[in-house]
């Protein structure tokens, strides 16, 4: 099992400022997005997604939402690893790329996002965004 580093993300009302900071610190330039089924915007340096926003207009101040890992290992491989933990979980699913999305829960409020290649038999819900970046919706199938 191998893991790299993917992405971090943000909650925030106002994406432009948080974009603009972002690009003056860092230089990250906007790039593609899936359509997720709620407004946000993707932050890139040499091709790499290394920042997501996430825009939301009940939100007064940016927040961290989540850290996020990748693997090529099996999602359902790594859902029943995530299962056996017994730490609290969600999954959805990034829309045309087919990259499994496993939301754990960790002590101290912190969430993980574990990225892995589509397993059959999971259903997904992009429900998490409405509620501040970690899911809410249970998990059914694998």
């Amino acid at each position: 099992m191998s893991w790299q580093f993917d992405h971090l993300a943000f909650n925030t009302a106002d994406g432009a400022a948080l974009q603009s900071a972002f690009q003056a610190l860092l230089g990250l330039q906007p790039g593609r997005r899936p359509p997720f089924p709620f407004p946000g915007r993707w932050l890139y340096q040499d091709g790499e997604a290394l920042v997501h926003v996430i825009e939301q207009p009940g939100f007064v101040e940016s927040a961290l939402s989540h850290i996020a890992f990748r693997t090529q290992e099996d999602a359902g491989q790594v859902l029943r690893r995530v299962r056996d933990s017994g730490l609290p979980h969600q999954v959805a699913q990034v829309p045309e790329d087919g990259i499994w999305q496993i939301f754990v829960q960790l002590p101290a409020g912190v969430v993980l996002e574990l990225d892995a290649p589509a397993a059959a038999g999971l259903t997904i819900s992009h429900e998490y965004a409405k509620e501040g970046g970690a899911p809410d919706t249970e998990l059914s199938g694998a």
